[in-house]
């Protein structure tokens, strides 16, 4: 039966609504490809009406979009939260650890692994979508470490003069290796034990470049 997907009464149901279609358009679209998902097969999956689909979102390409821009939102949100308290407990290498562990696990995850795939498949397609990809996922990352590293430069707690270059240099040490892998061979598992080695190098390299060590021993 159509329509009938949980949701609240009031003022949050059709924020509720629209959630569900989303999440319905993610899987519909993942497992079949921009091309092979019809709006029928979204309304289905979300157990709501095609005309409620439409209402939503207007059409095919619309839907298309916000969902791959919800799915980027709900990997970078906790990231960028985390990014904001670096240092803030004062062990700045052990929450580089912990935010590079973080940053791992949620981008390796095979749903997010499925969603760059499909981007990268859509770009001719929508090319607005790789800029929102990047421009939510790995340059929202960038931009908020450039952001705290440039705060604890100032602290004296990193010795930079570049950093966004230092953002940058930071989440390719720990992401480009796995994505490589994961892009190009197709590896889809990354045990913690994994990810956790690859977290401790990037970290200790990071580290030896900039961290306040490298300069007050010397």
């Amino acid at each position: 039966m159509l329509d009938q997907h949980p949701v609240a009464t009031g003022p949050d149901r059709p924020a509720r609504k629209q959630a569900a279609i989303l999440e319905a358009a993610t899987k519909v679209f993942l497992d079949n490809g921009f091309l092979g998902t019809s709006m029928d097969a979204i309304a289905r999956a979300a157990e709501v009406s095609k005309q409620t689909v439409y209402q939503h979102f207007g059409d095919k390409e619309r839907l298309f979009v916000a969902m791959v821009r919800a799915a980027v939102d709900t990997v970078a949100d906790p990231v960028s939260a985390e990014i904001e308290q670096l240092g803030s407990e004062g062990d700045l290498a052990a929450d580089l650890n912990e935010l590079a562990v973080r940053q791992l696990t949620a981008v390796l995850q095979p749903r997010v692994l499925a969603l760059r795939r499909l981007v990268i498949a859509e770009a001719f397609r929508f090319p607005e979508l790789g800029q929102a990809f990047f421009d939510q996922g790995p340059g929202r990352t960038m931009n908020g470490l450039a952001a705290r590293f440039a705060e604890l430069a100032r602290e004296g707690r990193l010795h930079l003069d570049d950093p966004p270059a230092a953002a940058s240099e930071f989440n390719w040490l720990v992401m480009a290796a796995p994505i490589n892998e994961a892009m190009l061979l197709g590896r889809t598992t990354f045990p913690a034990a994994d990810l956790a080695v690859i977290a401790d190098r990037a970290v200790a390299t990071f580290m030896r470049a900039y961290g306040r060590s490298r300069h007050t021993d010397r």
